[in-house]
């Protein structure tokens, strides 16, 4: 298990590789046991999808064959209020995708309608998430 606080983006201390190091961590990891990571990743993802859709994938690159989808035939379609993307939605989703790293926000009991995480003056927004591997 990792907790995970990614700061906004364009403060002077940010580390822009930090996306890239949890990746790393995370395939050491698997290879132990399983992966839960949670935190603030300052990452509104709106409603892009986390794991890469292998049937499409094969259309664009015009396979004959229809390539199983990633997706586990039990997973639900991830759901989220929050529709708007921004901060390090981009390194976010890119990182789920490479480590294989599903979002739970939004396709658990409890959170099946995605709600937000982030309740301020300034607004409501999904920033907040829980992440692991589909197993």
């Amino acid at each position: 298990m990792c907790i995970v606080y990614a700061a906004p983006q364009g403060l002077p201390y940010v580390d822009s590789s930090l996306f890239e190091h949890i990746c790393q961590e995370v395939g050491e990891a698997m290879s132990l046991s399983g992966v839960l990571l949670a935190g603030d990743f300052n990452a509104r993802t709106g409603t892009n999808t986390d794991f890469i859709d292998c049937n499409q994938l094969a259309n664009v690159l015009l396979v004959p064959q229809a390539i199983e989808d990633t997706l586990p035939n039990d997973m639900l379609e991830r759901q989220n209020r929050d529709t708007v993307t921004a901060g390090w939605h981009h390194e976010f989703l890119d990182l789920c995708r490479t480590a294989g790293l599903f979002i739970l926000n939004g396709r658990t009991p409890g959170d099946i309608s995605g709600e937000y995480t982030c309740l301020s003056n300034k607004g409501f927004s999904t920033v907040d998430y829980f992440l692991t591997i589909a197993d």
